[in-house]
């Protein structure tokens, strides 16, 4: 894009911005025109502030994915040097060479990634049809990085992925059967990380737009308020289908990640007032489970009166929000004692690492000979195993006593 072309966009994304949330107020039937009015400048204020210009977006954009490229280069030739590690112990005559494996994986992480990315490339080939031949060279030949990065980056991504696939399929033809084992293992390693490309950008970006914006402009409730009214009017126009609550559980989930963030608290204090911290973590964490009650009613309705509960429930919030009352939203849902992720992971993982760290230490005790020590380990490491899934008590019992059966029933005399 052009510096008129980028303004024009900007206008373009504000001005669609400014129709969606008038749209969203028309999820308050029953409010009247003052309040509905109200509520669609208090929310359309909180995008303003929160937003990110269309520039920031597209540096955003361009660093997030030179980094998410160059992160998976470096865990793409790990997991192939891990392989050819593996290979190499195998002992088999005549192998492969050691570069088959890394080029599998990355050949496998960029056809991972241009099939996530199918949609922008099928944008990118619209455009230069569009401009056709000439006006696609006069494109890519300005110095601008607006005009060449995303076409450039598509084209690079398709060249390597040809040129590996070709490299990994003509070698591993010629390879042992186990090490063509060993590369599809890489190349399905590879698949998999080059689908979360997205996911990988798309968290870089969020970083970044975090660190781009201006301080002091973002309110601390204001993308909560966003996204929760986004969620409301998603309510509201779901209504005729109330027994398929997915699109609600995608904005819930999107607001659910929005109050729980407290960059806008961090950024207006200082590192050693820890208890202004401390107070803004606790409201943000009671929040995001607030929302996330609400995500869980939607899984629970059996009748359209309880789905019409739960978007009151969500009217109710979106107005306590516009009126910056925060105790009459907490009040309304009620909610639940807070948990930090950190306290509800250490408390659903303590059991298994207490019986990981007997595991270690048992063997080493003395008067336990080779034999015990290695099945008490053995034993030890599979019920902290167990301890992590979800199966009932029965089931992990069931375990355990095979297990300790086929370990000691040998070195019972």
């Amino acid at each position: 894009m052009s510096d008129d072309e980028l303004r024009h966009r900007e206008a373009m994304w504000v001005r669609h911005g400014a129709l969606q949330i008038r749209r969203y107020a028309e999820a308050f039937p029953d409010a009247d025109d003052a309040e509905r009015q109200r509520v669609r400048m208090a929310v359309l204020y909180a995008w303003m502030r929160d937003r990110c210009p269309v520039a920031v977006q597209f540096v955003a954009n361009y660093v997030a994915t030179a980094a998410t490229a160059l992160g998976m280069a470096g865990v793409a030739a790990t997991g192939g040097a891990v392989a050819a590690l593996f290979a190499a112990h195998t002992g088999t005559p005549g192998g492969a060479p050691w570069w088959l494996f890394p080029a599998a994986t990355w050949a496998a992480v960029c056809l991972g990634s241009l099939f996530v990315v199918r949609d922008d490339v099928r944008q990118v080939v619209a455009v230069f049809r569009r401009l056709g031949t000439r006006g696609a060279l006069r494109r890519l030949t300005q110095p601008q990085i607006a005009y060449w990065f995303v076409p450039a980056t598509l084209c690079v991504t398709a060249v390597v992925a040809a040129a590996a696939s070709w490299l990994t399929l003509v070698t591993a033809l010629a390879a042992p059967t186990g090490q063509q084992m060993i590369t599809a293992a890489a190349g399905l390693f590879g698949a998999t990380l080059g689908l979360q490309a997205a996911r990988w950008v798309g968290g870089v970006e969020r970083l970044l737009h975090r660190r781009l914006r201006r301080v002091g402009r973002a309110h601390p409730l204001d993308a909560v308020l966003v996204e929760l009214m986004a969620a409301t009017s998603a309510c509201s126009r779901g209504r005729a289908r109330w027994w398929d609550p997915r699109t609600v559980r995608t904005r819930l989930a999107v607001a659910t990640a929005a109050a729980g963030d407290i960059t806008a608290v961090r950024r207006r204090t200082s590192v050693t007032e820890l208890a202004a911290r401390h107070r803004a973590r606790r409201l943000h964490t009671a929040l995001a489970e607030l929302v996330r009650r609400h995500d869980r009613a939607l899984i629970q309705v059996r009748t359209a009166g309880e789905y019409d509960a739960v978007t009151a429930s969500q009217h109710a919030g979106v107005l306590a929000l516009v009126a910056g009352d925060a105790e009459a939203l907490m009040r309304h849902s009620a909610g639940e004692p807070p948990t930090s992720r950190t306290a509800r992971l250490l408390r659903r993982t303590a059991s298994s690492l207490v019986l990981a760290a007997f595991a270690l230490a048992v063997p080493l005790l003395p008067g336990v000979d080779r034999a015990t020590g290695a099945g008490v380990r053995i034993l030890l490491l599979m019920t902290a195993a167990l301890a992590l899934t979800p199966a009932d008590g029965s089931a992990s019992g069931s375990v355990r006593s095979a297990l300790e059966r086929s370990l000691f029933t040998k070195n019972t005399p």
